[in-house]
């Protein structure tokens, strides 16, 4: 397994597919930053006339960041498909099964690998805005403050990012990359959405199901992050994204096992 795991990330990370987007996410953060620098100035009159002071602090950049976690969700698909890479289309899968490796292995070696590679994206994405942040901004007063929860956001993220990866690699699995890509991103975001409560407006009786899929729902406690405090979250998050990786993950080593490679 983990010759496996090694072979398919280093596949993975000599694919310029993965450089090339963290290069224009990294730089659309960059300049994300600059303009923040520049409209953030203002003039404070002192005894010894005007100064420019910086508004925005790294602190407050913290808060930004931690409400755009649930992005997450659907960057991860990047590092699922930098990892599978269309082996259907190519006939890659087939040949590895035609080698005699075991589909357990081959399933669990690309979740594994896309993991380590969701992990690199987000160690190199996060880092690259903190730093950015810490290059052009001042600290702000409750630096220390704004660090911890931004710990505890990203102990509530990490495991709904995972839940998500595992029920994109089921679908990756099962169906072809595109439509595998268009069927996550229905299904989160109308698990995410407000599409759900729109429709208890008009036939209130769907209420009992809509607070299922509220419950279920990957989004719901990045939503609930806006009004409640992270720690109150850690166990629901952890609970629901591992659910997640869990039945997904045993579906799709069921569904492989069972599918003709052809």
């Amino acid at each position: 397994m983990v010759k496996y795991i090694n072979a398919e990330c280093y596949k993975a990370f000599h694919r310029k597919y993965l450089y090339l987007f963290l290069a224009v996410i990294l730089a659309l953060a960059g300049a994300f930053m600059v303009l923040l620098r520049v409209e953030g100035l203002h003039q404070t009159e002192t005894s010894d006339g005007m100064i420019l002071v910086q508004r925005v602090t790294v602190s407050e950049l913290m808060g930004v960041l931690a409400m755009a976690l649930s992005a997450g969700l659907y960057f991860l698909m990047i590092a699922a498909d930098i990892v599978f890479s269309d082996q259907y289309k190519y006939n890659t899968l087939k040949n590895e099964v035609s080698y005699g490796l075991p589909r357990m292995r081959i399933y669990l070696g690309k979740l594994a690998s896309s993991v380590l590679v969701a992990v690199v994206l987000c160690a190199a994405l996060i880092g690259g805005y903190l730093a950015l942040s810490c290059v052009l901004f001042p600290a702000g007063d409750e630096l220390g403050e704004s660090a911890r929860n931004f710990g505890l956001w990203m102990l509530v993220a990490i495991p709904l990012w995972m839940g998500g990866l595992g029920l994109f690699m089921l679908l990756q699995f099962v169906m072809k990359n595109t439509a595998a890509t268009i069927t996550y991103v229905m299904i989160v975001g109308f698990l995410g959405s407000g599409f759900v409560d729109l429709l208890t407006v008009f036939m209130p009786s769907l209420e009992p199901i809509a607070n299922v899929v509220r419950i279920i729902s990957l989004n719901t406690p990045f939503s609930l992050l806006r009004t409640q405090a992270p720690e109150e979250l850690l166990g629901y998050a952890w609970i629901l994204g591992m659910a997640w990786l869990g039945v997904s993950t045993a579906a799709g080593v069921i569904c492989f096992h069972k599918r003709e490679i052809s």
